[in-house]
């Protein structure tokens, strides 16, 4: 048992009153009788306490035994046909309901309304609430229910419906049933059981651009096989007419059109099946959004594979500006005017940093497109790790072996001699030995250790590896490195190998730098020891006086690669190449045919001819992004991704014919690069005014971003026409320094059309168009699931039922009910308050009472003592005189001889008791006066 308050500031009057109470009935009681002045005081601290409880809304927490039972009734069109069994179920349930059951009644679809209210007996029920049918939204119908049961009651709801949910989402109700206790029973329906072909979806690209030629796929579902005509509208005019053959399940239709004039265009498929039900869900309908010309940057890397994509792109009517990676534009202003940028076998490390940056505000910012193609200077090889590149990419740049990267012990012997302070335009080749240094620790991972030995005539460690290693500090050692001396190569070799075999990670590697001559032989030994080791080494000749010969065996002996450099400014790429391809083999080069992992409409031409694959970059792809095509190693070779506003997509093949042959001589192969580019063409309808919409029910939310950050408040107004060519307006509120959010109703079947004007000072600044679509009543997806309902019953410990006899089975939660006792405390107030009144007025002494207590108790002590020879008389004796009320006194005569002498003196002294009397009175008085 516990209590509760409706108002409980107010107990804080309780102490205050008694503190008053208490002190001013000093004043008011200070000439009468102290008990009686403290039961008057303590009946009105009483009174007032009780008085102030009833004002705070005092409840009493109790079990209580009522239950009150809600059927939730679903009425929506997908449960329709089992309207009259659900009413039969309630009917039967009800014989079953106890004498301390209340029920309620409500029915549902899109929206609740309440059928019955609770009473306290129902034989039966006939639905005649009108609700909207085209949805059904079990949550606001749990939450309905849950509102209209009282407090004071044990709580059930009885949910009836067939499970399939199109609007809102129950499982938020879930935890609220539970945690408010409530016993959910399920009674769970049939859905539709008859010959039934949809049209599910036509899936077509968001935006276009003039003669772009695209695909319209067609997905349709049956539950049974059957014929069916397919006719493709576009506008009024028919794209084409298919007579086709329907299996079980889903069924997919492809059509060509393309796009001729800008604006929007809208698509509408119908379907004519031989053996269905309802011809509600045998039409669809969708738009598109034609634009002018688009065009791309194309970045071409050394290995020249962007002449091939430019050429796919230009037979696309695509507009390419197309550069070399030494021309890349790095202001931002610059990108915006692309629809999407492609690098194509790009290394970064002689990019600009800048451009990095404006790609990354392009991309995420104002939602550009990006496509990055592979080849031996990209991903990893070409300095991505770690860089703002690797985080627009859907894929990261390190290659998993069986989930795990194997940590790498790298040992970098660089030659230091005299020779190596010469170089070329003022930047000699052993600052960038150095700069190649710190490139290496930069692409080295949290476990990789790394050692740096330098060597003249004697070898010299800069850094010796170990499993701590400080980055800050490695890079601030690598800097001292001055040059100076000879050139001797072997025993810096030895000292490298004896280090790096004593390391404890997977993979092991040397690095050897030199620009000159030394030991013309002894290497075999060395190198033979590193293979035993499982040492691998790898050499750069830098400019023509080195030993080109020697370094080249060194490298092919120790299973590594052989550089040769004249630019000097290419050793540091060199160096992050090595790093990477030294803890594993990034670079595959084998024949396999892609596995299709998704299907997406960039594979469409693959779907029924798949091209093979000669080679590709490894990657491991990133936790959202949606790889499209495997490799036979399950590594990515197609991945997209959204980022922020914009799409990047990562093909880990090349695109320069190498290992793409294949695909650059089939028509399929040519169609796919080209969806592959057109697939990241920002979809959104301005560049500067994001537009997006959201349907619930029949109620559409319009969402617009302002991407242009120009610190400007817009009056914001959507201007919408409807399939039957009706007008208004609404206005979007601003939710955000750059959001507007508005909402309309919208239940017309066809395509809307939306204009959005931003205004400043009554001023037009920017507009767009954007469109949507409603097509039939969700009601009629016979595909849509029913499987909330399981989590529901997870989330609120409710139970499914199968018969009536269930519904008031005894629940097992225990509901505690408080009770407001105000009334009766007011009640006892009164009481108390006209017992004040009576000690008051009546002026009944409490005195009396005590006297009479007193002298009862003595003749009870008397009797306790078995004083058996006398027999105690009582007589009371009144007397009245000076304002004292009457008092009894008691008179006894104890023994035989006493009641004897009596007898011969029957007549009393009349003198003698008038003298008694009159010296009572004047002790009395006297007393009075004192």
């Amino acid at each position: 048992m516990g209590t509760s308050f409706e108002n409980p500031h107010i107990l804080l009057l309780i102490p205050l009153f008694i503190l008053f109470a208490t002190y001013f009935s000093k004043f008011r009681f200070r000439a009468g009788n102290n008990g009686r002045r403290k039961t008057i005081l303590g009946i009105r601290i009483i009174v007032f306490i009780l008085m102030i409880l009833a004002l705070s809304g005092i409840n009493i927490k109790t079990h209580v035994d009522t239950t009150t039972t809600i059927f939730a009734v679903d009425l929506s069109k997908s449960n329709e046909e089992n309207q009259e069994d659900l009413r039969k179920f309630i009917s039967e349930s009800l014989k079953y309901a106890g004498k301390d059951d209340r029920v309620g009644v409500i029915a549902f679809g899109e929206k609740s309304e309440v059928e019955i209210p609770i009473v306290d007996k129902l034989q039966s029920i006939n639905f005649q609430t009108k609700i909207k049918r085209e949805f059904t939204n079990i949550e606001k119908a749990l939450k309905l229910s849950r509102s209209l049961i009282p407090e004071n009651s044990k709580k059930r709801i009885v949910l009836l419906t067939d499970g399939r949910e199109n609007v809102g989402d129950s499982i938020n109700e879930g935890n609220m049933l539970n945690i408010n206790d409530i016993d959910l029973k399920i009674f769970k329906t049939e859905g539709f059981t008859g010959n039934e072909v949809q049209l599910k979806e036509i899936v077509i690209p968001k935006t276009v651009y003039e003669n772009q030629s695209f695909d319209v796929i067609l997905d349709i579902y049956s539950n049974v096989i059957t014929n069916s005509k397919i006719t493709l509208f576009s506008e009024n005019n028919i794209v084409g007419e298919k007579e086709v053959s329907l299996e079980k399940g889903n069924n997919k239709f492809v059509f060509k059109d393309k796009a001729l004039n800008s604006g929007f265009r809208s698509y509408r498929a119908v379907i004519a099946p031989e053996n269905d039900t309802f011809t509600q869900n045998n039409t669809y309908s969708t738009f598109s959004n034609v634009k002018g010309k688009p065009n791309v940057l194309l970045i071409d890397g050394e290995s020249k594979g962007g002449r091939e994509i430019n050429k796919i792109l230009e037979a696309a009517a695509i507009g390419v500006d197309y550069v070399d990676s030494k021309e890349i534009p790095n202001q931002l202003s610059n990108l915006l005017k692309y629809k999407s940028i492609i690098m194509s076998d790009v290394s970064l490390h002689n990019i600009d940093k800048k451009f990095i940056e404006a790609l990354q505000i392009y991309v995420r910012d104002y939602g550009g497109g990006l496509v990055v193609t592979g080849g031996e200077n990209s991903y990893a090889l070409g300095g991505y790790y770690k860089t703002k590149l690797e985080e627009i990419l859907p894929v990261n740049m390190e290659m998993k072996i069986k989930g795990e990267v194997p940590s790498l012990g790298l040992m970098l012997v660089i030659d230091k001699s005299g020779s190596m302070e010469g170089g070329e335009l003022q930047t000699s080749k052993i600052e960038m030995a150095k700069e190649a240094a710190i490139k290496a620790v930069n692409s080295l991972k949290p476990k990789d250790q790394i050692g740096v030995i330098t060597f003249d005539d004697t070898p010299q460690w800069v850094v010796k590896p170990s499993p701590d290693q400080k980055e800050d500090k490695v890079k601030g050692d690598i800097q001292t490195i001055r040059a100076g001396g000879g050139t001797s190569i072997i025993p810096a070799l030895n000292e490298a190998y004896s280090t790096l075999k004593e390391i404890d990670t997977k993979q092991k590697h040397i690095i050897l730098l030199t620009d000159g001559q030394a030991e013309r032989v002894g290497y075999d030994e060395v190198v033979n020891k590193m293979k035993e080791a499982g040492i691998t080494i790898s050499t750069v000749a830098v400019g023509e006086g080195s030993d080109v010969s020697l370094l080249e065996r060194i490298a092919k002996g120790g299973k590594g690669r052989y550089y040769y450099v004249d630019e000097y400014s290419s050793i540091p790429e060199i160096f992050t190449k090595e790093t990477f391809l030294a803890s594993k083999t990034y670079i595959n080069n084998r024949t396999f045919i892609p596995k299709i992992a998704s299907s997406n409409q960039i594979v469409i031409p693959m779907m029924d001819r798949p091209i093979p694959l000669s080679g590709y970059i490894s990657t491991s792809s990133k936790d959202r992004a949606d790889i499209i095509l495997y490799s036979d190693k399950d590594e990515p070779i197609l991945a997209l991704w959204q980022y922020g506003l914009g799409r990047s997509i990562a093909w880990t093949s090349d695109s320069n014919g190498k290992w793409t042959s294949d695909y650059l001589e089939a028509e399929e192969g040519i169609d796919f690069f080209t969806r592959m580019i057109q697939s990241t063409f920002y979809e959104g309808g301005s560049e500067e005014l994001f537009v997006e919409t959201k349907r619930q029910g029949n109620a559409i939310q319009i969402s617009v971003t302002n991407l242009n950050d120009d610190e400007r408040l817009y009056d914001m107004e959507a201007t919408i026409i409807t399939p039957e060519l009706e007008k208004f307006g609404i206005d979007l509120n601003i939710t955000d320094i750059d959001k507007y959010i508005g909402e309309f109703e919208a239940s017309e079947k066809g395509t809307y059309i939306i204009n959005i004007n931003a205004t400043h000072d009554e001023e037009v600044i920017k507009s767009t168009q954007e469109a949507f679509t409603i097509n039939y009543s969700k009601e009629y997806d016979i595909t849509s699931s029913s499987g909330k309902l399981n989590n529901l019953i997870k989330k609120s410990k409710g139970t499914i039922i199968i018969d009536p006899n269930e519904v008031f089975t005894k629940t097992e939660k225990n509901v505690l009910g408080y009770t407001d006792i105000s009334e009766i405390l007011i009640i006892i107030s009164l009481a108390l308050f006209i017992i004040d009144i009576a000690l008051r007025r009546l002026n009944i002494r409490f005195k009396k009472f005590k006297t009479i207590g007193e002298n009862i108790q003595r003749d009870v002590d008397k009797k306790a003592k078995g004083n058996t020879k006398s027999t105690i008389k009582r007589k009371k004796i009144s007397y009245k005189s000076n304002g004292f009320k009457n008092r009894n006194i008691e008179k006894t005569s104890v023994g035989a001889n006493e009641r004897s002498k009596d007898k011969n003196n029957e007549k009393p002294n009349i003198n003698n008791r008038n003298t008694i009397n009159t010296d009572r009175l004047l002790k009395a008085k006297n007393k009075r006066k004192k």
